[in-house]
């Protein structure tokens, strides 16, 4: 399944990274106990066929139209396809860590519910709240943001579509957290969610966010937690088969950076985030996910 990023950080990587938040993210725990149709990391958005046509899954069509055979290929659930595609997705993109992966959800029940996705035009309390009701803390959920830095934006600004979050939109670091938290400061290609920003800032968040600007190690930690209690929602983890053996290894960002390194990328504060040699990045690439590529670069050992 890691062909369908072909080795790189690309669309199909980030799409699917949005795709597996956006199935998962519709699980309430007010719905479960007064048992309800519930959302939850169920597969639904690639069954039901209406559920990618909201608008709040604008972008995500092609992402599912390439997973919807794959439940019939692979002899696994919709959800499995889903959640496996999604941490397969971020092991696509450099620096990007190993998180747990599991197959045997069951078929999903129902459609998700509507309105339960959060926006990034909700306030913070709104939005800490919606989290809460996943069952996911607010330190969690800052972490789980932080694949914004992955991430492009189509269609909260039209204007500016394919907009980045931050300046290494193929990199899996903490400079989005570096960044998103000079608000006064623009850079050339990059957008700001008023939602990110509002997190960086807020006293009942901006503690957990500033504590991952340059600690690619700390988030990187809360991240395998965080993507990993949502991969799971509204699942029992007792009745899942654990298959994390399959997952290539993280492509390390540290022995990547230059010698002489300048990260602040247009911040005031001290230097966080290293550059990535490109050189360096690319032999990387071929190193450790060769066989993803297009054609496959396979290097004798």
């Amino acid at each position: 399944m890691g062909g369908l990023f072909q080795g790189r950080c690309g669309d199909n990587a980030r799409a699917a990274v949005r795709l597996a938040f956006h199935d998962a993210g519709t699980f309430s725990l007010a719905l479960q106990e007064n048992a309800l149709p519930n959302g939850g990391a169920d597969g639904s958005i690639l069954t039901d066929p209406t559920e990618v046509l909201r608008t709040e899954n604008n972008g995500l069509q092609s992402i599912v139209s390439l997973l919807q055979p794959l439940p019939a290929q692979f002899g696994v659930s919709a959800g499995d396809i889903v959640h496996v595609a999604g941490v397969l997705a971020v092991l696509a993109c450099p620096g990007g860590p190993q998180i747990p992966a599991f197959v045997g959800r069951r078929e999903a029940l129902n459609i998700a519910p509507m309105g339960l996705l959060p926006s990034p035009e909700d306030p913070v309390a709104t939005l800490v709240a919606r989290f809460a009701d996943m069952g996911i803390s607010s330190r969690s959920m800052i972490a789980l943001i932080g694949a914004h830095t992955t991430g492009k934006q189509r269609f909260v600004n039209t204007t500016l579509a394919n907009s980045s979050f931050d300046t290494t939109v193929d990199i899996w670091d903490t400079r989005f957290y570096t960044q998103t938290s000079e608000p006064t400061i623009d850079l050339p290609g990059t957008f700001k969610l008023d939602s990110d920003v509002a997190f960086a800032s807020d006293p009942t968040t901006s503690g957990d966010f500033n504590r991952f600007i340059g600690a690619q190690s700390i988030w990187q930690s809360d991240y395998i937690a965080a993507h990993e209690q949502m991969s799971l929602l509204g699942q029992n983890v007792d009745d899942l088969t654990d298959c994390s053996e399959m997952l290539p290894v993280s492509i390390d960002l540290a022995p990547l950076a230059e010698v002489t390194s300048t990260g602040g990328g247009g911040s005031n504060k001290p230097v966080t985030d290293p550059l990535i040699d490109p050189i360096k990045l690319e032999a990387a690439i071929e190193q450790f996910r060769g066989i993803w590529l297009d054609p496959p670069v396979i290097i004798p050992s």
